[in-house]
């Protein structure tokens, strides 16, 4: 009985895991980002369509269905019928409410669509979510149960990627690892790996296909083997080598293009710490000690300040701060190491960064062309990239504007059709009352019954409706123009 329990627990303790590896971005690539609340009802709402194939079950078998999803057998008074109607209408509801939703909120990146063709997705990416946390939710336990019996441990490090960053953060990913003593070779990747995300892939390549990686990073070494998701890290090994590895990875990635938060309001913290890293990496020597950024960086620390997240949320922008501040400082980082051959190529003083010195391609050739052109040519350059800026604003303006009208549009197209549904279910429970009143029949709880979930229905879309209703007009042209603004002033530094 004791080996059992403990495997039951290993098991629960992975249902973070499988939550997270299914459902750590598919909210975002689904509905676009959001605030911390609806991402809550949002991530419910996918982790509903996961469990949509127990709900297809409960309609052949009610009775075994309840007792998976309640752990308690279900009473023999309730009709089988009827608890047979609700799993009916709980397996129409949900792929009706993934369609309603993602018709409703289609993120920026999303390719146009019509409303009815989103709303038709909901079936599919229904039947993905769950076929991806099916794998998902087999894989994770087995793994571990391996792991456990083989003497190691599993480790999720929080790693949010896209297709564009997710190659670079896996380069740097293993080299920080080979630094700190774990050689590590890539390996082609595992097929429990890449099979949840090729799921989602095929299903709504429109939504998945900007987080979904060309190619799978797996790396394999000695001490220790390295998978990274579109939303982690995974670490393999002992108990000590994944902590020491743990911490290596979380300090060398402050600066690379992943972030290590889910909450929206920590992850805004990160893109502006990591803005201030890219200013700063780019010619480490002049923006030492830089007036301009340090007082960048004291605004961010008060934004920490009252920060409303978990702690663990909190404690990862706070050290990303610190690790900038020790930059700016002209300090090391406290675990970072370089390889030799990095070390004995570029000359560092005590105090340097090893990294920080070593300007970017791109970086040096901007600066070598800037050192070629004459005044008039740099002004006329930094006068065109000031013209395209203004361009790309104005065309950003224009297309959120655009958005914001067909958004309070369907809106008000929403709201009105549930106007007159609610009427109609009005107008059925009068009837309904007349009928009890009048001929004291049977017939009027039928009446009752239409009017109420016709009452349900137009609630429900005046809802939806008005959770479309536009309450930051050109929310993103403004933040746009304020980190252009601050981008201006950094580089000014």
């Amino acid at each position: 009985m004791a080996i059992f329990q403990a495997i039951f627990s290993l098991i629960t303790n992975s249902l973070g895991t499988i939550l997270s590896t299914v459902f750590g971005w598919a909210v975002v690539a689904l509905f676009g980002e959001t605030s911390r609340v609806k991402k809550i009802w949002l991530s419910g709402l996918v982790a509903a369509a996961a469990a949509w194939p127990i709900l297809v079950i409960g309609i052949v078998v009610p009775r075994i269905a309840t007792f998976v999803l309640a752990l308690v057998p279900m009473s023999h008074v309730a009709p089988g019928w009827a608890v047979r109607g609700v799993w009916v209408a709980l397996a129409i509801a949900v792929p009706l409410a993934i369609g309603l939703t993602t018709a409703a909120r289609r993120p920026v990146t999303a390719p146009r669509q019509s409303r009815l063709a989103r709303m038709a997705r909901g079936v599919s990416v229904t039947i993905g979510l769950a076929a991806a946390f099916l794998v998902v939710f087999v894989t994770v336990p087995a793994l571990r149960l391996v792991s456990f019996f083989r003497g190691r441990v599993d480790v999720h490090v929080p790693l949010v990627t896209d297709a564009e960053s997710y190659e670079a953060v896996g380069e740097e990913s293993a080299r920080a690892l080979t630094a700190h003593g774990f050689a590590v070779a890539r390996e082609p990747a595992p097929w429990w790996m890449t099979a949840p995300s090729r799921i989602l892939l095929l299903v709504d390549r429109p939504s998945f296909g900007a987080y979904v990686p060309r190619r799978f990073a797996y790396y394999k070494g000695d001490q220790l083997d390295v998978a990274l998701y579109p939303n982690g890290v995974l670490l393999r090994g002992s108990a000590q080598d994944t902590a020491w590895a743990h911490g290596a990875l979380v300090e060398a990635l402050a600066a690379a293009p992943g972030l290590q938060t889910f909450d929206p309001a920590a992850q805004d913290i990160e893109k502006q710490i990591r803005r201030l890293w890219r200013v700063y990496r780019e010619n480490p020597a002049a923006h030492r000690g830089s007036a301009v950024l340090g007082s960048r960086l004291r605004e961010i620390s008060e934004e920490i300040r009252c920060l409303p997240v978990e702690y663990d949320e909190w404690q990862t922008v706070y050290r990303q701060a610190l690790q900038l501040g020790r930059a700016l400082e002209g300090e090391r980082q406290l675990l970072e190491r370089t390889s030799d051959h990095l070390a004995s190529e570029v000359p560092m003083d005590d105090q340097a960064s090893p990294r920080a010195v070593i300007p970017t391609p791109s970086a040096q050739t901007e600066r070598a062309r800037a050192r070629d052109l004459s005044i008039r040519d740099l002004v006329a350059d930094i006068t065109g990239k000031v013209s395209l800026l203004i361009t790309k604003e104005v065309e950003l303006a224009r297309a959120e504007m655009k958005a914001n009208l067909q958004a309070e549009l369907w809106m008000l197209k929403t709201v009105a059709a549930g106007v007159v549904i609610g009427l109609s279910s009005l107008s059925a429970l009068l009837v309904a009352v007349i009928f009890a009143l009048a001929i004291k029949m049977p017939g009027w709880v039928a009446a009752l019954a239409v009017g109420s979930v016709l009452l349900i229905v137009a609630a429900t879309l005046g809802f939806i409706g008005w959770r479309r209703h536009v309450t930051a007009p050109l929310a993103m042209t403004r933040k746009t123009l304020r980190e252009d603004a601050q981008w201006a002033k950094d580089v000014a530094a």
